[in-house]
């Protein structure tokens, strides 16, 4: 009799225990704070991972003039920051980045990479992870989602850069073609200078020409910028943040559909 009750019983407590784990994350998840925060594009060359979708949040890149409580030269690898966030509108953003739990905030656990350093030059931006980079999909839905995370691909990109130097005006046409760019300008700089100096041009001619090519190299920057919004679909992803400060992506919105 008690060979024959065994299975059962083993069943038995296993489906207790998957109820109990059941029961207990979302007991955790009832009392936890839900933010709705934005997506930016994911890194082009990062990998499909089948029945993940990558994400990659605002939250992700942060400047360093958000350190309240530490300095950048002070922060070492792996290190766990606790980052304050405040509703704006209908999604939340970055408010200050903390190296002491801060009290009474609404924030989350981020943790910078194993190979940060800050060195002698002086660090404009961090980089965080906060445990919430992928959402679990099915395969199909996973590549769905990234594809439109990601925007275009490489070769409608290069065609629509193009497109944009070819609508240029004349002059910073030419002046793209010459190969002209912003750090060999410094050079031409110096020799107006030295132009203005021998009287061969006026102080006027030379702010003019220093202005046209400035404008100039504006133009260029935008056509040559890879991020093409147009292409790409707002996603946002709301998060179950816990008393603790850890997040748990809950839901994923794309395209006007829902995602659990």
């Amino acid at each position: 009799m008690k060979k024959k009750t065994l299975p059962f019983i083993i069943v038995g407590l296993q489906l207790l225990f998957l109820c109990s784990m059941i029961w207990f994350h979302s007991a955790k998840l009832s009392t936890a704070t839900r933010v709705l925060l934005k997506t930016v594009p994911v890194d082009p060359k990062s990998i499909f991972r089948g029945y993940f979708a990558n994400l990659n949040y605002e939250i992700s890149s942060l400047p360093v003039g958000l350190l309240k409580d530490v300095m950048a030269g002070e922060l070492k690898a792996s290190q766990e920051l606790f980052l304050v966030l405040k509703k704006d509108g209908e999604h939340w953003k970055a408010e200050g980045l903390y190296r002491n739990r801060p009290k009474g905030k609404v924030y989350i656990r981020g943790r910078l990479p194993s190979y940060y350093r800050f060195g002698s030059y002086q660090r404009k931006t961090l980089r965080l992870k906060y445990g919430i980079e992928s959402f679990f999909l099915n395969e199909k839905d996973a590549k769905y989602v990234e594809d439109v995370n990601r925007g275009m691909d490489w070769r409608q990109r290069e065609d629509l850069r193009k497109e944009r130097i070819s609508k240029l005006d004349p002059e910073t046409r030419r002046i793209h073609k010459a190969g002209i760019s912003e750090w060999s300008f410094k050079e031409w700089k110096k020799e107006f200078d030295a132009w203005e100096k021998e009287g061969l041009i006026t102080g006027e001619t030379k702010e003019t020409l220093v202005k046209k090519y400035t404008e100039a190299f504006k133009k260029i920057a935008a056509a040559n910028t890879w991020v093409d919004e147009s292409s790409r679909k707002p996603i946002t992803v709301e998060v179950a943040i816990d008393k603790n400060g850890y997040g748990y992506p809950t839901k994923l919105f794309c395209e006007g559909k829902e995602y659990r």
